[in-house]
């Protein structure tokens, strides 16, 4: 069986968090707001139904606000003692909202887990004219002993092959020196930069990204650097959990493509609503999963496997 639970108790946690997405209609509204039955038109059908739309939207996100206030109460006794012992590097993806990632390292510290580092990608590093440099670096920069994938040569990939080669705790922990030569590498080139200290060995990674849905113009290039980045890491890490908002759920969007893949989704843990109370206390409980060999798939979207794990 693949890294994979669900539970029904975290399942009513995590509901509490959920808003609705409203505003289909509000794109309308703005871009032609003089058209016969557009705002304009008083008393009209379209009208009453802008006032209904914003009305609905307005009561979502007060629930949403008054559910996260509530569940960041209960936040510290729903991840107690998960991560114990553990400790996890976060990966910050261009489109992560700062916020996410602070919550999230402060919930990995009251999980008892330990932070390691914050690497920063940098939108060099996701963009299509950086990746044959990436290959390079990571073919020219491995720690002794360890190697890319010969199946996958994207450069997501191997980008999260070599950062986890580097930063992988343990039986195979990377020499210090070696750990230099492959962080130092990428940080040269503009491809990472640090949040802090340089960050040490970690058993677990998290990514952290935010609400891109694709990449259209440059064919998707960098969502499918964030899945395969994701993927590379926990091949070379104990396991690695991707958490970003409900846009990244989307088809094209870094966490529908790993669910999308077979390979990708019995190996890497997502979340797709980090934006939330709800949503990071279910990266917390991924992780500890990741932990302990196994993964899923969390959050408020439709190709979500369950809303938390157990």
């Amino acid at each position: 069986m693949s890294k994979h639970s669900t539970g029904a108790t975290g399942k009513v946690i995590a509901g509490l968090g959920f808003g609705i997405a409203v505003g289909t209609a509000l794109g309308f509204f703005a871009i032609a707001p003089n058209v016969p039955g557009g705002p304009v038109a008083k008393d009209s059908s379209a009208e009453q139904k802008l006032k209904d739309e914003k009305a609905a939207r307005e009561k979502a996100e007060g629930n949403s606000a008054a559910s996260d206030k509530v569940l960041s109460s209960v936040a510290g006794p729903a991840v107690r003692n998960l991560l114990r012992g553990a400790s996890v590097d976060l990966f910050v993806l261009p489109d992560a909202d700062q916020a996410n990632v602070d919550s999230l390292k402060h919930l990995v510290k009251m999980a008892g887990g330990k932070v390691n580092g914050v690497v920063e990608l940098t939108d060099k590093a996701l963009g299509s004219d950086g990746g044959d440099t990436l290959k390079s670096i990571a073919a020219n920069s491995l720690p002794a002993g360890a190697k890319l994938s010969e199946d996958n040569l994207a450069p997501g990939m191997h980008t999260g092959q070599l950062l986890g080669a580097a930063l992988s705790a343990g039986e195979h922990e990377a020499s210090e020196t070696d750990r230099g030569i492959a962080l130092g590498a990428l940080a040269n080139d503009d491809f990472i930069a640090y949040q802090g200290e340089a960050p040490k060995p970690a058993d677990l990674a998290l990514v952290v990204g935010g609400n891109t849905s694709d990449d259209e113009a440059h064919g998707n290039y960098g969502t499918k650097f964030a899945a395969e980045f994701a993927a590379g890491l926990d091949s070379r890490m104990k396991g690695a959990v991707l958490a970003a908002e409900s846009g990244s759920a989307e088809d094209n969007g870094a966490i529908g493509q790993v669910r999308a893949d077979n390979s990708m989704k019995e190996a890497v843990s997502t979340v797709d609503n980090a934006d939330t109370v709800a949503g990071r206390i279910a990266a917390i409980r991924a992780l500890s999963q990741q932990k302990n060999g196994k993964s899923g798939h969390y959050g408020a979207t439709a190709n979500a496997s369950d809303a938390t794990p157990e």
